[in-house]
């Protein structure tokens, strides 16, 4: 599913798959929204809100393994 922010910046969409990645943004989020300088300067205040919205509710697990196939 790709949002209005990503369809609009043109960027490809890439979904929150963890915890530890939906805490990062709501952080980012929360820096940019008190005024301060964010440590995620390719992604707009409008793709975090959209993408936080998207993973709210959902069952997500702690960390997501990555596989050792190359």
């Amino acid at each position: 599913m790709t949002t209005k922010a990503c369809k609009k910046s043109g960027k490809p969409h890439t979904p929150i798959v963890s915890k530890k990645q939906q805490s990062k943004f709501g952080s980012e989020l929360s820096k940019r929204e008190k005024g301060g300088k964010g440590t995620m300067p390719g992604i707009t205040k409008a793709e975090l809100k959209s993408h936080l919205k998207e993973s709210a509710g959902k069952k997500l697990p702690e960390k997501v393994k990555k596989s050792g196939k190359k």
